[in-house]
């Protein structure tokens, strides 16, 4: 059964569109994570689930009963939607001790003081602040206070829990501990949640299931795997780089015994690519291959890239940049867990192109996939994914 379903949604400021024709479903129980840069539109189609904000056209739909229609006129308060909100901003009352701050909405509500009371203890149980109940807000650090702010919006009971952007404060270990306790806490409590964020390690850390919003329209719904391994445009598959993504124009080309990649930064370097591309021999078109999905050649031939290092990560990630040849344009490589890359700066090595996918140069959509086993791409859907040449 649904949780929430957003349809044909769309929101103007004045001149600027902020959503254009936004749909959206996300099932009952689910952690869907809307992810995009700045000024996409994942803040606004969240405040219009909420009720804060009022579409120009659409409906919402919480469960079996419709919250808003452009057409038919309806427009359920925020109060009456049973959602509860979580935002960037903790918004906690300064002068009121942990406890009070979680109550304060049972209060407004005359919620009897024997039942608040075991609600409360029981929403600060849940977000393991336990013993914290009679601090203030200025005696706890931000994630004990980002935690606050969640047992106040669970206290309530809602149905439906909105995150906007509640980690971008914090600093990152902080992040990614918070990020293990939403988690926990989404599978204790089991309501629809809808979660905005910029961050693409929250995305894949939390998500049931990712939109990707790309100016004000939906790019690409999925499972953090299928959009990580099968972006559906190069847009995605640029914005899901983490800290980036090889994304190269250029030419495939076939020789007699191998198909390689032109890129546009270099037209003398020749990179082997699978030989699934062999049919787009002499089609100018846009690559995507993953930094871990690159192959290092030591001592390369000459159809082998020949490529400089420009800087190596000698930490765990175990990126190392190497550079195009005379022009600026990097290709970005990284090791397995636990293996060490060997290569210094400075160092000639050349690549090949493991897997990845291919896009059309002008619409970013995609043409297809490569070097993926019949395996993974059945589980995929290999109609969709196989190369279509």
């Amino acid at each position: 059964m649904p949780g929430i379903i957003v349809e044909n949604i769309s929101k103007r400021y004045d001149a600027v569109t902020a959503l254009t024709d936004v749909s959206i479903t996300v099932d009952n129980g689910e952690f869907m994570v809307m992810l995009g840069p700045s000024g996409c539109g994942k803040t606004t189609l969240l405040r219009c689930i909420a009720g804060l904000e009022q579409a120009h056209t659409g409906t919402v739909h919480l469960g079996q009963r419709c919250v808003y229609s452009a057409f038919a006129g309806i427009d359920v308060p925020p109060r009456e939607r049973r959602i509860g909100m979580v935002f960037q901003n903790f918004a906690l009352y300064p002068h009121m001790t942990v406890a009070e701050n979680v109550s304060f909405g049972l209060r407004i509500r005359h919620v009897n003081k024997k039942q608040a009371e075991t609600i409360v203890r029981e929403a600060i149980r849940v977000v393991d602040l336990e013993g914290f109940e009679k601090r203030k807000p200025r005696h706890l650090s931000g994630g004990q206070q980002q935690r606050v702010a969640l047992a106040r919006a669970i206290a309530a009971n809602p149905e439906y829990l909105l995150f906007d952007e509640p980690l971008s404060n914090l600093d990152p270990k902080l992040r990614g501990m918070l990020c293990a306790q939403l988690k926990r806490i989404h599978r204790a409590i089991g309501a629809t949640s809808v979660y905005v964020t910029h961050d693409q390690a929250e995305a894949m850390v939390l998500a049931d299931r990712i939109a990707v919003l790309q100016n004000g329209r939906v790019a690409q719904i999925g499972s953090g795997k299928r959009i990580y391994r099968f972006p559906e445009t190069a847009y995605v598959a640029e914005f899901t780089g983490n800290p980036k993504t090889n994304i190269l124009k250029g030419e495939i080309r076939r020789g007699e015994d191998d198909v390689f990649f032109i890129p546009d930064a270099d037209p003398y370097c020749v990179i082997p690519v699978t030989d699934e591309l062999a049919g787009l021999d002499g089609r100018y078109i846009i690559l995507h291959v993953r930094p871990e999905d690159v192959e290092v050649v030591k001592k390369p031939t000459a159809g082998e890239g020949h490529l400089s290092v420009l800087a190596v990560d000698e930490g765990a990630s175990g990126f190392a940049h190497l550079r195009l040849g005379d022009q600026l344009a990097q290709v970005l490589t990284r090791t397995g867990p636990g293996k060490r890359l060997s290569v210094s700066r400075g160092q000639i090595v050349g690549v090949r192109f493991a897997r990845g996918n291919v896009y059309e140069p002008e619409s970013g959509e995609i043409i297809g996939s490569f070097g993926y086993g019949p395996d993974e791409l059945g589980r995929l859907d290999e109609s969709r994914w196989a190369l279509q040449l």
